[in-house]
């Protein structure tokens, strides 16, 4: 790389100092044996390194919430409105499933006497919490699902 010396950092004793004295045996000997040692510490560093990315990506992921018919969610307000919108309107009740993988589900407003069916997608819908009940402004955001 543009004139620097490439250092491997996996096995110290891996470093040559001139492979060019090497016989074409001795240089298959010595790749044979250190080969699989510089395999095997690569592998070893991918899976600790794995483990910490799965570290982050789990203390950051959101819980997937298994919605059923009957429960009663919260809807993120997506309408354009005047400063200041609610982030969340309901209590909506999930009437069912639009599709297989559970990410899309028919709603309707819970005690609504129309009938009015809507549809919505997981990444708009929270639980229902009665603390929404007695505090209007409370916000999802903060809430562990």
């Amino acid at each position: 790389m543009y004139g620097r010396k490439v250092s491997l950092l996996l096995i110290q004793d891996l470093e040559i100092e001139n492979p060019k004295t090497f016989t074409s045996e001795e240089w298959l000997v010595y790749l044979n044996s250190k080969v699989p040692l510089l395999h095997g510490k690569a592998i070893e560093n991918i899976k600790r390194n794995q483990g910490y990315q799965k570290k982050f990506y789990d203390k950051h992921s959101k819980i997937k919430y298994d919605y059923k018919p009957g429960d009663l969610i919260a809807r993120k307000n997506l309408e354009k409105q005047s400063f200041p919108k609610e982030k969340w309107s309901g209590p909506w009740v999930v009437v069912e499933r639009n599709n297989e993988e559970g990410t899309s589900f028919k709603i309707t407003k819970q005690n609504d006497t129309t009938g009015y069916i809507s549809t919505a997608n997981v990444r708009h819908m929270r639980p229902w919490s009665t603390s929404y009940i007695t505090d209007p402004s409370a916000s999802l955001e903060g809430e562990i699902l």
